[in-house]
């Protein structure tokens, strides 16, 4: 669930820098600086000449887009473990949290980032080489195996065969259909009989979308545009790409992209059916009211029935509505007709990654931050204020689902799933999503057809893959 940013907001920023000759001096793939012989051996490292010890007395600043819930009571409680101390010694953590992507594009352009960040949008830095590599960390490490993690979250972290960051925080599988079981219920519908196509979920959405007199929204059906639905992330692949098994929208190997096709049409009549309905104005104006405008707000305040998410909704409902939590249910997410019966899942998620200039010049901690998180200790504090799993496949089976109504489908989904998908490695994936949504804007709003959208789009993000230098 990152946060998006411009795509050409970064390309400026990276001009000035180069200009500056921070980007240049910072382009090698360097290895993590070695820590010294002479510290002390940390439990679980093979060899303290060559992966980090608990760094001493040291400050590390970690800045994050996440806020609430896991600033304000997961990390308290998780620099209070014991884990903590033994993993980081004595280093002073520096957190900031909700820290908007545009800030720390400002913070790497100025060449004084932060040591580590998570929850942005780590391809982007990977691919212009601003960050620091942890491959021989992790060849080190007690701690830390690739074959614990899924694949696809591993993948996350890697760029040109380097190795960035390892899955921390949250992780697992992103896609899923949510409804509020009562809603759903009071509309004479039937819950334990979920759709499984847009056209099915389509009739759900026309008897769930209520107006009171004066055409105003009492509450929706789906929001075809919320949460997952809303654009294309790094962390989490894209609804259109998983749902209508596009995963040849851009191929790494040749930097071709294919966008403008006939799956890209019917997605964007697809949605339009289910906004129309809304109405482009009023749905704008349900986005506008404070706690609504947000992942699952409307969700949580009885305002939409359906919501497609990733596994963690159903922890982030309770925690977010302890008092009035929608009673929740999860199925699988839509899919066209022509594919019914398929059971779509993607694995993704975040990582850490370190800046080569970060501001303490503390590698070593930004690394064993990574580790700490990962720690059963850690990842129990997590789970329990937030409902967020990890990528870590020995801990999601120690996992009581029930704990979080409709966490059990996701569980489950995980062995279920006959069709997986992964985030495709596009280096502008920031510029494709923030001109896919523009484009999308104008066909919901009849100012564009879908034809024209899509080649628009098409045409945009093949111009800013070459004006980026991704291409000879």
């Amino acid at each position: 669930m990152a946060k998006k940013f411009t795509r050409r907001e970064f390309l400026k920023s990276a001009t000035l820098v180069a200009a500056g000759g921070v980007l240049a001096a910072c382009t090698s793939q360097a290895t993590p600086t070695a820590a010294p012989a002479q510290q002390t051996e940390v439990p679980g490292v093979v060899n303290p000449t060559a992966t980090p010890a608990a760094p001493q007395g040291k400050n590390l600043s970690y800045w994050f887009a996440w806020g609430a819930t896991y600033a304000g009571q997961a990390w308290p409680a998780m620099l209070k473990l014991p884990e903590y101390s033994e993993i980081m010694g004595n280093t002073t953590l520096e957190i900031k949290s909700s820290v908007p992507e545009e800030n720390l594009l400002t913070a790497v352009a100025g060449g004084s980032p932060p040591d580590c960040a998570g929850n942005v949008n780590y391809l982007d830095y990977m691919a212009r080489g601003v960050v620091t590599p942890v491959d021989e960390y992790v060849a080190a490490s007690k701690r830390i195996k690739k074959e614990d993690f899924y694949d696809a979250n591993w993948q996350l972290g890697m760029w040109k065969g380097k190795l960035y960051g390892i899955p921390c925080t949250e992780g697992f599988v992103r896609y899923g259909t949510d409804y509020n079981k009562q809603m759903v219920t009071d509309a004479g519908l039937d819950p334990t009989k979920p759709p499984e196509t847009w056209d099915e979920w389509l009739e759900w959405h026309k008897t769930l979308t209520v107006f009171d007199e004066a055409k105003n929204i009492k509450h929706i059906g789906l929001d075809p545009l919320d949460a997952m639905g809303e654009s294309l992330w790094t962390t989490d692949g894209w609804l259109w790409q998983v749902s209508w098994a596009a995963d040849d929208w851009f191929d790494p190997n040749t930097g071709k992209f294919n966008i403008a096709n006939d799956k890209m049409l019917d997605y964007f009549d697809t949605v339009k059916k289910f906004t129309d309905i809304i109405g482009m104005d009023n749905l704008s104006g349900l986005h506008s009211v404070q706690g609504q405008g947000t992942w699952g707000g409307s969700f949580n305040t009885w305002v939409q029935a359906i919501i497609i998410e990733g596994y963690w909704h159903p922890g982030e409902t309770v925690n977010e509505q302890p008092e009035h939590t929608p009673p929740n249910m999860a199925t699988w997410a839509p899919v066209p007709t022509s594919r019914k019966g398929t059971k779509i899942q993607l694995a993704g998620g975040h990582t850490i990654i370190s800046f080569k200039d970060g501001v303490n010049k503390n590698p070593e901690g930004a690394y064993l931050i990574q580790e700490f998180v990962n720690t059963k200790a850690a990842l129990d504090v997590t789970y329990n204020t937030t409902g967020w799993l990890p990528g870590l496949k020995s801990y999601i089976e120690t996992v009581d689902p029930s704990k979080f109504p409709g966490l059990d489908f996701y569980i489950k989904s995980a062995k279920e799933a006959t069709e997986w998908h992964s985030p495709l490695p596009c280096p502008i994936t920031s510029f494709v999503a923030n001109t896919f949504v523009e484009v999308r804007e104008k066909v919901l709003r009849d100012q564009m057809t879908g034809k024209e959208a899509a080649a628009d789009l098409q045409k945009r993000v093949e111009d800013e893959y070459k004006a980026a230098g991704f291409t000879s």
